[in-house]
């Protein structure tokens, strides 16, 4: 029985595939057809002329039922694309729902960071990839709640075409909550900014206007630096954090109010290049918890742009106007055409003015500005009430110079902590602060600035016994070119060097 039917299957496979039977089976099928009287084909066209129509129907029917459930019994709110709280959102859905769930759904897009291998760094076009999910609509149960979550599909399009999207926070979000009340959507959108809180309270955020000049962007999310490691005179230091602090309380603001004074606060960094004028900004941002915002005038093309873009930064942040001697022209030329108004990027000495401190600027604002050249500054940009502190950071000190030595090579800074400890190759922190003071005593007193003397511990990051020993020779050879304005070539067993004297 059971290879009689094997058979008869076989055989009846082959029929299917023999031309001799399609051909039957068209003739019966036509045949058929053709015994149909004229009534059933008239019905059968017109049940496929109806058949459009029905699924129209159908689809206007569900759309309107969704309109009316979406009008009664349904609240939302949308969140546009590239607002900072439309990446809240989403990272807190990656977080806390994505990642829960196994998606089989992913976009993926080559990693523009830096690469951890350091084989990879050779090679040019080694790249990690970088994983994200892709995801439309996804729901998910909070505090009681039903929620959903939709990016808008053309929005996500257009993002993904952006060189700058990581995946996330490009698109219009819309979320939604079972119910006729928003509040729980508040409270959600809430939670989700604290998240992002917690998230970065180890990072400054770094805005920038994007390559169209449009809009703000975060440009980096850089870790939080210590204000210890920017090395200028400690009383200053401590001046200049007393006055951020009491700027920053809330107090403050009402005392401004009250007695109608603009509620703003100016500094200005300057000193030589290589002091760690952008460092203590970054720094001063950790410090605080506050984004930053740099802007690059010279790039600016008018002033109505500079204006616009003053208008969108917020309030409780520190804005950084870099190198502000270079604004409008050169560096090396006279102090009368600083004030002569020429102005190569497009906006003019009086449209900074105007968005500083003028009648439609902004408040609530800390504005940083640095330079190499204060003497070039004009009056009218530097005076109290736009800026209210000037700090100069200079060359570095023996007691920095110990200070820094110190922080290099504490033991808690390096990577293989463990190995280290056991075999006893590495000194102990008492070792470290013998080796500092012998270190600092051979630094001269406000000759070399911060970034130089980083440049050296750059070559000796793996032993401290070996950066104090060769410090004598560093000093010597770079005392003899002090004067000298030309790249210097270190070769050896260590990579190559090109540092400038200036």
């Amino acid at each position: 029985m059971s290879r009689e039917f094997h058979a008869g299957g076989a055989a009846s496979f082959g029929m299917l595939h023999s031309p001799m039977h399609g051909v039957s089976v068209m003739k019966a099928v036509l045949s058929r057809w053709l015994e149909l009287d004229l009534t059933q084909v008239g019905s059968v066209i017109a049940i496929a002329g109806v058949l459009p129509s029905a699924w129209r129907f159908v689809h206007h029917v569900w759309r309107e039922a969704t309109s009316w459930i979406r009008r009664f019994f349904v609240a939302s709110v949308t969140i546009p694309g590239r607002d900072p709280l439309n990446r809240n959102v989403a990272d807190w859905v990656l977080a806390n729902v994505i990642e829960l769930r196994s998606l089989r759904f992913l976009t993926a897009r080559t990693q523009a960071g830096r690469e951890s291998d350091r084989a990879a760094l050779l090679k040019k076009t080694r790249r990690a990839v970088q994983y994200h999910p892709h995801w439309g609509t996804i729901w998910f149960w909070h505090e009681g709640h039903l929620f959903f979550v939709s990016r808008a599909a053309d929005d996500f399009n257009a993002s993904m075409s952006d060189p700058a999207y990581d995946g996330v926070g490009g698109e219009e979000l819309t979320v939604i909550c079972l119910g006729r009340s928003v509040e729980p959507i508040k409270q959600f959108i809430q939670t989700a900014r604290e998240f992002a809180e917690r998230q970065t309270q180890y990072f400054v955020i770094i805005y920038a206007r994007d390559r169209y000049g449009v809009s703000w962007q975060p440009k980096s999310r850089k870790p939080i630096r210590l204000l210890e490691t920017v090395h200028f005179d400690e009383q200053v230091k401590q001046e200049l954090l007393t006055d951020i602090r009491n700027y920053l309380d809330p107090k403050t603001a009402q005392l401004y109010q009250r007695r109608s004074m603009p509620y703003r606060r100016g500094y200005l960094f300057h000193g030589p290049p290589g002091t760690g004028k952008s460092s203590l900004s970054t720094a001063l941002a950790g410090e605080f918890g506050l984004d930053l915002y740099e802007v690059n005038i010279p790039t600016v093309a008018s002033d109505a742009d500079l204006e616009q873009m003053f208008q969108e930064i917020p309030p409780q942040c520190i804005v950084l106007l870099e190198d502000i001697d270079a604004v409008w022209t050169g560096r090396d030329i006279e102090r009368s055409e600083y004030s002569s108004g020429s102005a190569v990027s497009g906006c003019t000495l009086s449209g900074l003015l105007n968005v500083l401190d003028g009648v439609g600027s902004q408040e609530g604002r800390i504005v940083i500005m640095t330079t190499n050249r204060p003497e070039y500054l004009d009056g009218a940009l530097v005076r109290p009430g736009r800026v209210d502190m000037k700090i100069f950071l200079g060359n570095i000190s023996q007691k920095s110079s110990g200070e820094m030595f110190v922080r290099m090579f504490a033991p808690e800074v390096r990577i293989d902590q463990v190995a280290i400890s056991e075999s006893g190759a590495w000194p102990d922190m008492d070792r470290i602060r013998q080796l500092a003071a012998e270190f600092a005593a051979k630094i001269p007193e406000d000759t070399f600035t911060p970034s130089q003397l980083q440049g050296f511990f750059q070559l000796h990051l793996e032993d401290a016994e070996e950066a104090a020993a060769s410090i004598d020779a560093w000093v010597d050879r770079h005392l003899s070119k002090k004067h000298e304005r030309d790249f210097e070539l270190v070769n050896g067993d260590k990579a190559s060097q090109a540092s400038h004297d200036s």
